[in-house]
């Protein structure tokens, strides 16, 4: 091979432009991914919490139709009631205690603190009371509830 046949081969492999758009590209598409994911961790870490909640108003209604009074117990339907009840997942802890202005006999009121990764969720603590009312100390109800 000689002289003139080296310098007419081809050029192989990227260029440095060529590898910085690539980079580029990946970059933007990182940076509009990567919110929607979290955000949709999130929302499904509330929909364990909201789950839990749901499950602890059931088992108050239920202990308050034999007992003519709400528990202070999140679990007072076991053997051995527990005052306190994580989610399923651990993103929630769950406890009960009187409304505001109530006694326990006549009204609960059911909190899920977001625990972990969880804590980063705008919606902050969930509630539910024995009428059904629900709550959420960071969001909106619409948005932390509803979606």
């Amino acid at each position: 091979m000689n002289k003139c046949q080296i310098l007419l081969q081809p050029a192989r492999g990227f260029t440095l432009i060529e590898i910085l758009i690539a980079l580029a590209i990946v970059g933007i598409i990182a940076a509009i991914a990567l919110p929607t994911y979290r955000d949709s961790t999130l929302r499904a870490g509330r929909a364990d919490g909201k789950a839990a909640l749901m499950q602890v108003a059931s088992d108050q209604e239920r202990f308050f139709s034999n007992n003519f009074t709400y528990s202070t117990n999140a679990v007072p339907l076991a053997t051995t009631p527990a005052a306190s009840l994580t989610s399923r997942d651990g993103n929630y802890a769950v406890t009960v205690a009187a409304c505001s202005g109530g006694t326990i006999a006549t009204c609960f009121v059911a909190s899920a603190a977001p625990q972990g990764s969880q804590t980063a969720d705008t919606c902050g603590t969930l509630t539910i009371n024995q009428l059904g009312v629900r709550t959420a100390s960071g969001g909106t109800v619409e948005d932390c509830w509803e979606r």
